[in-house]
């Protein structure tokens, strides 16, 4: 039970840091330091076609956890 609260702690400290603007490198230096819609750069990849299959993914990840939970019982 340790284990699995000190990952949870840990993914979770690592989606705080995830969208950080200061000192981010893959932004580039255009002189502005905030991001419109329509730009498209690294720290904005602007429409992302896999934000349409988020909920079959989500279906899936639900299925995949079930079987093996099943299978774990079972074994």
């Amino acid at each position: 039970m340790k284990k699995i609260i000190v990952i949870f702690i840990m993914v979770l400290s690592g989606f705080t840091f995830a969208q950080e603007s200061s000192d981010n490198p893959f932004v580039y230096d255009n002189g502005t330091t905030e991001l419109q819609e329509e730009d498209v750069l690294p720290g904005n990849p602007g429409d992302v076609p896999i934000d349409d299959y988020i909920p079959a993914l989500l279906i899936v990840a639900v299925a995949f956890t079930i079987a093996y939970a099943n299978k774990k019982k079972t074994a």
